[in-house]
């Protein structure tokens, strides 16, 4: 936008092209880092997105799709194009049919590599290549029968050079569609060479400027819009009385909330014992890693590895962290995948962790990776509690429906080493 892009725009469909572009652009983008050789083989991929303007004059299919379809004229190209050669598959097969009598069915694998060729392996491979010859003549019979007033067919051989330095047109290849037509189509292409047979020693043509399009000399970027006329009131991210935060988290925050989610399925696997201070440190070039792959700049990977590594040593010191990752409780889950249907509507959760606890009690258990900074950290973890109530009630009646055994809910924060249980609201929501 800001290099005039929207001026270069040809057409409605441009813009799309251009957006294609860019969001193969953004699904590469790996931390800031661009793999440009992948990225110009993807680019080779991109196909133009058809012109919403366009009539149907035109359409372009393949042969198998035009069956059963006539058009006015046809244009078949690509006659002279060899089809990839088919590789050598590890088993070959053919059912035989015998009159009167149960049907033969001919088996053979392919041969060790060094290892003589086999008789019948190649038998049945000769068979599989007449099959394939047959089906192109039915293909280009399909093609050559959908025209009814016109029918153009378009190919192309090479000229090959003799011993005495002579140039002979060459016959095209055997697993090609002109192959089929050559007996009709040499004479053509007789004729048609006799007037260009090249030089024995050719040279390669001038190549052409490739063109550019450039934006008129005179093109000026249009100004912005005017600005908006700011509040005088600044707005109010918080409670003053209670110092309660409502500021939301940015992307860093979010995705060192990641990694701490997916370290602390890790521990609960392996087992808190298994994971000591010093391990946990140990471990920081993973999560710089893992945060890197997320997008964290890498001016803010080290400051954020030392938070990842400050939420899970405070974990694993907590009593209260230790018995949410027990790996003795039953039923003892991380990332639960659960659906279901509450009040009326459907609804997909995964739940950092549950277990059944030993007074048969299903835990609700989920990781806030929430911070707070400065005082009044019990008013932001209550007010947390308030704000996903609802969606951890869902998960309490998404196991409701399931099991009948007492459900219990909470709030885990690893970055405050924080906790809250959420108490049921008396409030009934059906569940299915």
């Amino acid at each position: 936008m800001a290099l005039g892009g929207p001026a270069c725009i040809a057409g409605p469909a441009d813009r799309d092209n251009a957006d294609a572009f860019f969001e193969l652009l953004d699904e590469m983008d790996d931390g800031g880092h661009l793999d440009t050789a992948a990225l110009a083989r993807r680019v080779e991929d991109l196909r133009a997105i058809p012109d919403p303007n366009a009539d149907d004059g035109l359409q372009i299919l393949s042969i198998h799709k035009a069956k059963g379809l006539e058009f006015d004229v046809v244009i078949v190209p690509g006659l002279g194009r060899t089809a990839r050669a088919d590789e050598s598959r590890l088993m070959l097969w053919l059912e035989r049919p015998r009159l009167g009598a149960t049907a033969e069915l001919l088996m053979a694998p392919i041969h060790a590599t060094g290892a003589d060729s086999d008789r019948t392996y190649d038998y049945l491979k000769l068979i599989e290549a007449r099959k394939s010859e047959y089906e192109m003549g039915r293909l280009l019979y399909v093609a050559a029968t959908r025209a009814k007033s016109e029918l153009h067919l378009l190919g192309h051989t090479q000229f090959e050079t003799k011993d005495d330095g002579a140039m002979e047109l060459k016959q095209p290849g055997s697993n090609s569609l002109l192959q089929r037509l050559w007996t009709f189509a040499e004479p053509l292409f007789q004729t048609a060479s006799a007037a260009n047979v090249p030089d024995a020693v050719a040279t390669q043509p001038e190549r052409k400027p490739q063109s550019i399009e450039r934006l008129a000399a005179d093109w000026r970027l249009p100004a912005m819009p005017p600005s908006v006329a700011a509040s005088q009131t600044a707005p109010s991210f918080g409670d003053a009385a209670t110092g309660v935060s409502f500021r939301w988290v940015g992307d860093t925050l979010r995705h060192i909330g990641t990694v701490v989610h997916q370290m602390l399925r890790r521990i609960a696997e392996d087992g808190c014992p298994a994971w000591n201070s010093d391990r946990i440190q140990a471990q920081r070039p993973a999560y710089s890693a893992a945060l890197l792959s997320l997008g964290v700049p890498a001016s803010d990977l080290a400051e954020s590895a030392g938070r990842v590594a400050s939420a899970l040593a405070l974990t694993v010191a907590d009593g209260r962290g230790r018995w949410l990752l027990d790996g003795g409780h039953a039923g003892a889950a991380c990332e639960y995948a659960l659906s279901g249907i509450v009040a009326g509507e459907l609804v997909n959760a995964r739940i950092d962790r549950t277990f059944i606890d030993e007074h048969d009690t299903r835990w609700i258990i989920d990781y806030k990776s929430s911070s707070h900074g400065g005082s009044g950290v019990e008013a932001f973890l209550d007010n947390e509690r308030e704000r996903y109530r609802g969606q951890l009630e869902r998960y309490r009646d998404l196991f409701a429906a399931l099991e009948d055994r007492p459900v219990r809910m909470g709030l885990y924060f690893p970055l405050l080493g924080g906790w809250r249980e959420v108490e049921a609201d008396g409030s009934t929501i059906s569940a299915v």
